[in-house]
């Protein structure tokens, strides 16, 4: 899901070779990306930075075959040669020429791997579907020093043991941490809003300064106490106060607003808390890799430990919403590099799907929970 519900990463340099639970796939593939490969070359630079920070040393097992781990640079280095070498054929020659050329170079100059589905996920051995759900970074607007206006704040993570562990409603409504030199921002929106930037663990900052400039900025997660972390929507639906059916997230909002009495109570069930840092760059994933919207991916890293393993995706996501409220859905398949990590995030078949910024990227990932395929790219 986030990279900040796991609260360490285990290094790969560690094992003498990294087995991955995948099996090779022995069949060409049609590899058609919907942003015809839009912020894919970002999504790699940022892996091969990283690479070149922390060292590729040791092996890689993909089905029966072990590889140098150097191997998954290599992967990128290519991916992005051939992606770079459709998008040129593009400006001179039809759109299925370049596709055909792209997907025969692909399959020709890469092994292609699938992930075997662990008996924790359904019971079920070698079932080639992947179960995938999405995440965003969510807005806000905020300023440097409290105002009347903004009177909400957003915390770094105290440096003081003793101060570390307070829970959502002694920080939020105790005012444990308040005047402590800990506010990095203070914000307009609601604990609700708060609630859900701690639940995507990173997000966008719209600054607005007491001179009438405006800035934007990212916060990216600085740690969190050790209080679990429990989705309110549980509690919500234990409590009755709404259906499972309507628990929605803009359910969820609207419940809160018009009962603002059982709010404490309601984050009561989720005494967990994030505390952010100020970021120039996109919130980060492990190995401090800055995600890349519409690109990066989540997966177990408990069970793939090496960063930058190139995803290609199938399934299903959404578009709008149509008159009669119901969320209309259309299929897609994209590139996606795994760079993130999270606690809810378990099994070889299950992927958490960044899609970054705005409206549609929240009604996204607040409305993925789907099955479809998953396979990965090493080359030969």
């Amino acid at each position: 899901m986030k990279s900040w519900l796991l609260a360490f990463t285990i290094s790969a340099s560690v094992f003498a070779v990294e087995i991955t639970p995948t099996v090779r796939l022995n069949q060409s593939l049609s590899f058609a990306d919907d942003m015809n490969f839009a912020n894919l070359d970002l999504a790699i630079e940022r892996q091969l930075t990283s690479y070149d920070i922390q060292g590729l040393a040791g092996d890689i097992r993909f089905g029966t075959k072990v590889y140098p781990r150097k191997v998954m640079r290599d992967s990128l280095v290519l991916l992005k040669e051939l992606t770079t070498a459709a998008k040129k054929c593009q400006e001179t020659q039809p759109e299925n020429v370049c596709s055909d050329q792209f997907n025969l170079e692909l399959n020709e100059k890469f092994a292609i791997y699938k992930p075997v589905q662990g008996k924790s996920q359904n019971g079920l051995i070698d079932e080639p579907t992947t179960k995938y759900t999405s995440y965003y970074s969510p807005d806000v607007t905020g300023s440097r020093v409290p105002t009347e206006r903004f009177n909400h704040a957003i915390y770094s993570k105290p440096t003081q043991p003793e101060l570390q562990n307070f829970s959502r409603v002694e920080i939020d409504y105790k005012g444990a941490l308040a005047g402590k030199g800990y506010e990095i921002f203070w914000v307009e929106d609601s604990y609700f809003d708060l609630y859900l930037l701690h639940v995507q663990g990173g997000g966008r900052i719209n600054i607005e300064n007491a001179d009438g400039t405006k800035e934007q900025k990212y916060l990216s997660y600085d740690g969190k106490n050790t209080q679990s972390f429990k989705m309110i929507y549980h509690y919500l639906v234990q409590k009755g106060y709404l259906k499972a059916e309507y628990a929605s997230v803009p359910n969820q909002r609207k419940f809160l607003q018009e009962n603002p009495d059982k709010e404490e109570e309601v984050f009561g069930s989720c005494p967990s808390y994030v505390y952010f840092k100020e970021s120039i760059e996109e919130p980060f994933g492990l190995d401090n890799i800055p995600l890349t919207e519409n690109r990066s991916l989540a997966m177990d890293s408990r069970i793939y430990k090496t960063t930058g393993l190139i995803n290609f995706v199938k399934t299903q996501k959404a578009s709008h919403v149509a008159e009669n409220g119901q969320v209309v859905k259309v299929p897609f398949s994209r590139f996606f590099i795994g760079q993130d990590t999270g606690g809810a995030i378990r099994g070889n078949a299950r992927c958490d799907l960044y899609f970054g910024y705005g409206p549609l990227a929240e009604l996204t990932a607040y409305n993925m929970n789907e099955m479809g395929e998953q396979y990965f790219l090493i080359k030969k």
